[in-house]
């Protein structure tokens, strides 16, 4: 369970191992819509397992964990869905290392999937830190405004006090 997942008060749900869930269990389970899980098979984000009967689609358990993780990534981090595409491409990588290495691949072909592992993450962090690095840019341009704002709300609070001090003053010199 990731930290993000963790801080939630809902808890995750997960399909029960080797359960197998149509498309409207799945989109229930993830908390989104059967359009949204098609749209995110669409453009090539979510596979279902299987299709059944023509168009009816079934999803495992790794494919609702999938729809969870990039339900988390859109709400809980606020990435669009091609920083998300980066983000799964790069665990997928990283997955495919680790079957190798369960697998006892030899030794060439496990260090060829963890320089491309490393490559992905390598890129995958240095997107991070230009989204990070522009998420602070805009924070402290919105600061700035904030200060201004807050100037100019004290001046005019002076100006709104100036009139009425004035006023009280003359009020009383012509008693």
């Amino acid at each position: 369970m990731t930290a993000g997942r963790a801080a939630k008060d809902e808890p995750t749900a997960t399909a029960p191992s080797g359960s197998t869930l149509r498309i409207g269990e799945a989109a229930k389970l993830c908390g989104v819509t059967t359009r949204t899980l098609r749209y995110w098979e669409e453009i090539g984000l979510l596979a279902p397992s299987e299709q059944r009967h023509g168009s009816e689609r079934v999803y495992l358990g790794r494919e609702v964990e999938r729809a969870q993780r990039i339900k988390e990534l859109q709400e809980l981090m606020g990435f669009s869905l091609a920083e998300i595409r980066v983000v799964l491409e790069t665990e997928d990588i990283v997955g495919e290392l680790r079957t190798a290495y369960k697998a006892n691949a030899r030794p060439d072909l496990q260090r060829q999937l963890l320089a491309n592992a490393m490559e992905a993450n390598d890129k995958l962090v240095a997107r991070l830190d230009n989204t990070l690095a522009r998420v602070s840019e805009f924070r402290d341009e919105r600061v700035a405004k904030a200060r201004r704002m807050r100037r100019r709300a004290a001046e005019l609070d002076r100006q709104v006090a100036a009139p009425a001090v004035g006023k009280r003053g003359g009020a009383s010199a012509s008693r």
